[in-house]
């Protein structure tokens, strides 16, 4: 009797022991439990390390996507040298240009200073001191060119590329030209006849007209009486703007 009450006992012992928080196989070692804590069992205090915060995903907003480079020659800024080809025949684009005026203050021929954005057209003479149809077109231009055509969207720009001896044109006979003729349009200097491409060797005066896109419409070498070619290319192209 009393051996039985002590395998009882003994086996009551043991079933105890397994009841109080013992297990009876030890886990193996290096594996871990599965993680069902979203935060990986440590405190997000980074919102990086919250999965709910999924990266952004690509932009493929076309209205956000960055604006390509403007190439087209024909969407050139409203006010500003148009794109390439230049060139010097009709039809070619001008030449971008600056060049110092009488006062030594640089001109630029596409600025807006220089009243390109409100042109329609822009009339470009140039000549030289010791050219003698060069004066004789001088002392025309104020009354027929400028006056004539100041308030219906034409400009008049004059190159001086050397003075009566062939030497580069400076300031101080640019303002002897300006108060000789009465010019009230603007003159420059071309010391080093950058303007020299649009004409043959001593054809002078060379005036050509171009457009408010700076395509060249029209030009021409020497002078005429009045200056009637250019009015009258001048009155055409108005006509049909």
């Amino acid at each position: 009797m009393r051996a039985w009450m002590m395998t009882g006992l003994l086996a009551f012992g043991l079933i105890g022991a397994v009841g109080c928080g013992d297990t009876a196989e030890e886990e193996p070692a290096g594996v871990d439990e599965p993680n069902n804590d979203p935060n990986n069992g440590f405190t997000n205090n980074d919102p990086n390390n919250d999965p709910n915060n999924e990266p952004d995903a690509p932009n493929n907003e076309p209205n956000n996507e960055p604006e390509a480079p403007n190439n087209d020659p024909n969407n050139a800024p409203a006010c500003g040298p148009p794109g390439e080809p230049y060139g010097t025949s009709e039809g070619s684009r001008f030449f971008p240009l600056t060049l110092n005026d009488c006062d030594g203050v640089p001109f630029d021929f596409y600025g807006e200073e220089g009243g390109y954005c409100e042109a329609k057209l822009t009339v470009v003479s140039i000549g030289a001191g010791w050219c003698g149809p060069c004066r004789l077109e001088a002392e025309q231009m104020q009354e027929v060119l400028v006056e004539a055509f100041q308030d219906r969207g034409v400009r008049v720009l004059v190159a001086i590329t050397q003075d009566n001896n062939f030497g580069p044109a400076d300031g101080n006979f640019c303002k002897g030209w300006v108060r000789q003729y009465g010019l009230t349009n603007k003159v420059v200097i071309d010391p080093l006849q950058e303007t020299n491409i649009y004409f043959p060797a001593g054809a002078l005066p060379s005036t050509l007209i171009f457009n408010n896109e700076g395509v060249i419409v029209h030009r021409e070498y020497g002078v005429s009486d009045n200056l009637v070619t250019v009015q009258s290319k001048l009155e055409q192209l108005l006509a049909e703007e």
